[in-house]
C-alpha cells in the first residue's frame, strides 16, 4: 500500500465513519551499524496521537523492546514473533540488493553479455519493484499496525511519538490470576479450591485447533535438520567442484580445455549460492513460524489457565456459601463469625464475576487472533517462503545447465575441423 493509496483512503475513511487506521512504512535502512536503524513513516487517523504524519528513526533494538512491551502488557492480544535482523547484501559496485538478490545478480550477469540498452532499462525498472530486505519486519509492522486492539496500546504510540527513540518497558511476569483467601484460611485452602479443566469443559474446536497448531510444530521440527542436511551437502558438493577444478590445473589441463576449469569455477559458485538462498528463504522461514508455533501454543495454555483460575474461584464460592448456609442452620450464630462468613462470600462472588469476564474477554479475542490472524498469516508466510525456495532454485539451476552448455560449445568448437585446421596451419 502506497502513501498516495493511504491518503485516498483516509478521506474514505473520514467520510464512512469508519475504523482509525495506523500505517508505517519502512522507507530507509541503514545498514552500516551494528544495530541497523531503521527510518519509518508514520500515516496516522487515531484520535488519540497528536501528529498525523512522522518519520522516525528506530534500531532494531527498539523493535526488539516494543515487541517485548506489547507481550507483556496485552494479555488478550496476539502478537507475532519479531523477526530476526535483516543481513544486507551488496554487488560488486557496492549497490544493496533486495531481497531476492538471486534475480538481480543474474540480471546484471545477462546485462554484461548484452548491448541492447532497453531491455537494460527495463530489466533495471523491474529490478527497483522487487521487495527490500527488511520486507519481514515491514510485514509484521503492517500486522501490528492493523491490529484494531493493538493501535490503543500506550506503549506503541510512545514509540511512534518519542523524540528521542528511546523505549523501556517493565517485563510482567505474567502472574497466574489466583483470588487471594482470607489470611485466617489454612494453607491448604487453595489446594482445596483448586480446579482442572477436563476436555469436555471446552468446545471440541478448542482442541482440534490446539491439535493442529501442534502438529505443525512438530513437522516443522522435524523438516529443519532436514534443510540443514540439504544445505551440508550443497557446500560439500560445491566444494568438490573446486577442487576438481583445483586437480584440472594440476594434471595439466588448462592448456588443452581451459573451459572446463572456467566451468568448475562457476558450478562451485552458483552452488554456494544455491545453499544461501536456501537458508534464507526455507531455513529462516522454518525457523520463525516454530518460534510463532510456540507463541500460539503458549496462547492455548494460557487460556486453559485462566479457565482453570474461574473454575477455582466458582469453587471457592460455592465453599463460602455452604459455609453460610451451615452458620444459618446452627442453633448458636456468632456475630462476628457470620459477618465473616458474609463478608467472604460477597469477595468470591466478586471474584469469581471478575474471573468470567477475563476468561471471556481473553477467550474471546484470542479465538479470533488465532483463527483470523494466525491461521492465515502463516500459511500465507509459508507459501510465499516456498514461492521464493522454488524460483530461486529454478533461477540458479537454469544458470548452472547455461555453464555447462557453454563449456561443451566451446569443446565442440576446438574438435571442429574448422579449427583443427586451422590450428595445423598456424
Amino acid at each position: 500500500m502506497s502513501f498516495e493509496n493511504w491518503q485516498q483512503d483516509e478521506l474514505t475513511i473520514t467520510n464512512n465513519r469508519h475504523l482509525p487506521q495506523l500505517f508505517l512504512q519502512i522507507t530507509t535502512v541503514d545498514y552500516n551499524r551494528k544495530d541497523p536503524v531503521f527510518w519509518i513513516q508514520a500515516l496516522i487517523t487515531l484520535v488519540k496521537y497528536r501528529h498525523k504524519q512522522r518519520r522516525i528513526p528506530r534500531y532494531y533494538s527498539e523493535l526488539e523492546k516494543l515487541h517485548g512491551h506489547l507481550t507483556a502488557t496485552l494479555d488478550d492480544v496476539y502478537i507475532p514473533v519479531l523477526p530476526i535482523c535483516p543481513q544486507a547484501k551488496y554487488d560488486k559496485q557496492g549497490h544493496l540488493l533486495s531481497r531476492y538478490w538471486w534475480i538481480e545478480l543474474i540480471d546484471k550477469k545477462q546485462r554484461q553479455n548484452n548491448n541492447n540498452q532497453e531491455e537494460e532499462e527495463e530489466e533495471e525498472a523491474e529490478n527497483q519493484l522487487l521487495p527490500t530486505p527488511d520486507i519481514k519486519i515491514q510485514r509484521w509492522l503492517d500486522r501490528i499496525a492493523n491490529h484494531e486492539r493493538i493501535q490503543q496500546s500506550e506503549g506503541l504510540r510512545e514509540f511512534i511519538e518519542s523524540e528521542v527513540g528511546l523505549f523501556m518497558y517493565k517485563k510482567n511476569k505474567n502472574k497466574k490470576f489466583r483470588p487471594q483467601l482470607n489470611k485466617k484460611k489454612p494453607n491448604d485452602s487453595k489446594r482445596r479450591h483448586s480446579a482442572t479443566v477436563k476436555n469436555e469443559d471446552l468446545e471440541p474446536e478448542f482442541w482440534i485447533l490446539n491439535e493442529q497448531i501442534d502438529t505443525f510444530r512438530l513437522y516443522l521440527g522435524r523438516l529443519q535438520p532436514c534443510l540443514s542436511r540439504v544445505a551440508h551437502e550443497q557446500k560439500g558438493s560445491a566444494e568438490a567442484w573446486m577442487d576438481l577444478a583445483s586437480i584440472w590445473i594440476t594434471y595439466g589441463g588448462m592448456e588443452r580445455h581451459p573451459e572446463l576449469f572456467i566451468a568448475c569455477q562457476q558450478i562451485h559458485s552458483i552452488e554456494l549460492l544455491q545453499e544461501i538462498a536456501l537458508n534464507e528463504t526455507l531455513g529462516e522461514e522454518i525457523e520463525y513460524q516454530i518460534k510463532n508455533s510456540i507463541n500460539a501454543q503458549n496462547i492455548m495454555m494460557k487460556r486453559l489457565s485462566i479457565l482453570s483460575n474461574y473454575f477455582s474461584s466458582r469453587k471457592r464460592t460455592e465453599s463460602s456459601l455452604r459455609n453460610v448456609e451451615r452458620l444459618k442452620s446452627s442453633s448458636n450464630i456468632d456475630r462476628n463469625q457470620a459477618n465473616d462468613a458474609i463478608a467472604e462470600l460477597e469477595y468470591a462472588r466478586r471474584i469469581e464475576k471478575d474471573a468470567l469476564q477475563r476468561y471471556e474477554r481473553i477467550d474471546s479475542h484470542f479465538d479470533e487472533d488465532l483463527e483470523k490472524r494466525f491461521k492465515p498469516q502463516t500459511a500465507s508466510d509459508m507459501i510465499s517462503s516456498i514461492r521464493e525456495y522454488a524460483k530461486s532454485q529454478l533461477i540458479l539451476e537454469k544458470q548452472k545447465l547455461i555453464a555447462w552448455q557453454n563449456m561443451l560449445s566451446r569443446i565442440k568448437h576446438q574438435s571442429s575441423p574448422t579449427s583443427l585446421s586451422l590450428s595445423s596451419l598456424s
